[in-house]
């Protein structure tokens, strides 16, 4: 898709899927296998690194990628929760509406249930300690890692390889 905006013309990428991830975490383990994967089987899946290209506007970009992505996956990890791009990111996944696979690696569908005294606690403590952001939105992003956990998705253990 391709539309004129202030004299530049900017092109509308379409996605086939979305990989939310912790890039530090599983960025070179699971999240790589599962974009591979997908572009063997002839899929167009979005990925930050390879995707992003120099001078592409990051944030509007993962915005565009979500927005226009048929799947999208998200694999929790145990300090996911400490990156707000991540819990943004899937707030904004879980409101479009579409296909959504959680990837459990290393954390248990429960961890996002039971934020305050799991593998997430810390991170949350700190995003409050730290007072960067509103009660409103810890909130919201404890929600949709709650509501994440309801759907049926993968487990994955790097223990296991």
């Amino acid at each position: 898709m391709e539309f004129q905006r202030e004299g530049f013309t900017v092109i509308t990428k379409g996605y086939d899927a979305f990989i939310n991830h912790r890039g530090p975490d599983v960025k070179e383990s699971i999240a790589s296998e599962i974009y591979n994967c997908l572009q063997l089987m002839g899929y167009r899946p979005f990925l930050d690194q390879p995707e992003l290209e120099a001078g592409d506007p990051i944030p509007s970009a993962i915005q565009n990628a979500i927005n226009t992505s048929i799947v999208q996956i998200s694999i929790f990890s145990p300090r996911y929760a400490e990156s707000s791009w991540c819990l943004d990111e899937l707030l904004l996944m879980l409101k479009t509406k579409v296909r959504f696979i959680p990837v459990f690696c290393d954390v248990k569908p429960s961890d996002l249930r039971y934020l305050h005294k799991g593998v997430y606690a810390r991170a949350f403590a700190d995003h409050k300690e730290k007072g960067r952001f509103s009660n409103e939105r810890l909130q919201q992003w404890e929600e949709a890692l709650k509501s994440s956990s309801l759907f049926c998705g993968y487990n994955f253990s790097t223990s296991n390889g």
